[in-house]
């Protein structure tokens, strides 16, 4: 927040004309709490997320925003016959603050119709707010493959839902560790063999493996009844080409240790398969043991990769469900974004302690320092690769 000589400063520093016409679109930008009768749009759904936190679902976008349980009830006067300032009067309280109540309340409505969830078109969003509304947001490019993997898994879906989820789980647990020990071992004992010619067939193996791991997520969230959007090809942190599937919808999960599961099934399969390698490793010799040797070592390494919490990987997301925490690294980074530019924060935001702030702030600079590193080291490797092959 700007202090307030420092406002006054700037206001005595804009021509007569300028401010006039920045009062007239601030007149403007606030008109609608007096004038326009609020509802919301027939295409949101209220429903339950984590730890049972309730959630707004838009069934034509397909997005999701989280509200508080007092934004639950100040949904319900959103009948279409009554205007912001109508909200404020119907929610007052005689024990609360008048002042602080009616700028909760009104930053509440903004951010709803800044989401699309009142009939109300959204605003014009200043540079600032689209920059920490896109930090949030974290979304990478994506390129859709396909949306018919549900077809694909439903069988076994099915199958696995009739068991009991303790025995799968269990089963599960006892693969991955046998599977992690055993590539252990076969690090520990056996010379790994050097790069070669068969490591291109190492990596075509690893891509088949990556697909059995994108698989894994989908499988877990088609037990859980949660639907995958689709599957396909993104670019995390733009540079870096990987697989994913679409499981938006894993936020109606309300269990922390399903969630973390979801997250984790793509981990627990490559140490399944990694075990599978060391097992070849160990009884094989020749072609054959340099294949597995080099394709070893790709699949710890993408492991290792994969569940470092300072990437939006299946670590971070492991992490994020096991602490009954959404969108950590968003949150981390919309606080950034805020000391940088003073974007003001959402409501939700708002109220964390200074710990939490301080928290937020400290894991986004160590995400972004790592970020970057992975990006060079990415764009390194792009160019000695594109490097050998004009060369």
């Amino acid at each position: 927040m700007r202090s307030p000589a420092a406002a006054d400063h700037q206001q005595q520093a804009v021509p007569e004309s300028s401010e006039a016409a920045t009062k007239e679109k601030s007149s403007a930008d606030t008109a609608w709490l007096e004038t326009e009768l609020l509802a919301v749009r027939d295409t949101i759904e209220l429903t339950d997320g984590l730890d049972g936190r309730p959630l707004l679902f838009d069934s034509d976008t397909g997005k999701y925003v989280a509200v508080s349980k007092a934004g639950t009830v100040i949904l319900t006067l959103l009948d279409g016959e009554t205007t912001a300032r109508g909200v404020v009067r119907r929610v007052a309280s005689p024990s609360a603050d008048p002042v602080r109540a009616e700028t909760a309340v009104i930053r509440f409505l903004t951010e709803l119709r800044q989401a699309g969830v009142l009939t109300l078109e959204p605003q014009e969003e200043k540079r600032r707010e689209r920059v920490l509304k896109y930090s949030l947001r974290q979304r990478m490019p994506r390129k859709p493959l396909t949306r018919s993997v549900h077809i694909l898994l439903e069988p076994v879906a099915k199958v696995l839902q009739k068991l009991p989820v303790p025995v799968v789980v269990g089963m599960w647990i006892l693969l991955t560790g046998a599977g992690l020990a055993t590539a252990g071992y076969a690090l520990a004992t056996r010379s790994l063999p050097d790069y070669t010619v068969w490591s291109g067939i190492a990596a075509l193996l690893l891509i088949l493996q990556i697909a059995v791991h994108e698989l894994a997520h989908a499988l877990v969230c088609q037990s859980l009844r949660v639907p995958v959007r689709e599957a396909g090809i993104t670019l995390m942190l733009y540079v870096m080409p990987v697989a994913y599937v679409d499981r938006t919808d894993a936020y109606r999960v309300r269990g922390r240790a399903p969630r973390a599961l979801i997250a984790l099934a793509g981990p627990m399969s490559d140490a399944i398969w990694a075990g599978a390698t060391a097992l070849v490793l160990l009884h094989t010799s020749g072609t054959v043991h340099e294949v597995a040797g080099a394709l070893l070592q790709l699949q710890v390494l993408l492991m290792i990769v994969n569940l470092n919490p300072l990437l939006p990987s299946d670590g971070y997301h492991a992490l994020e469900s096991a602490m009954g925490s959404v969108n950590l690294r968003g949150r981390s980074f919309a606080f950034l974004v805020h000391l940088a530019t003073r974007a003001p924060l959402p409501s939700h935001l708002l109220v964390s302690s200074k710990l939490k702030r301080v928290g937020y702030c400290a894991f986004g600079v160590l995400c972004a320092l790592y970020g970057v590193f992975m990006v060079g080291v990415v764009l390194t490797w792009w160019w000695h690769l594109i490097e050998g092959l004009l060369g």
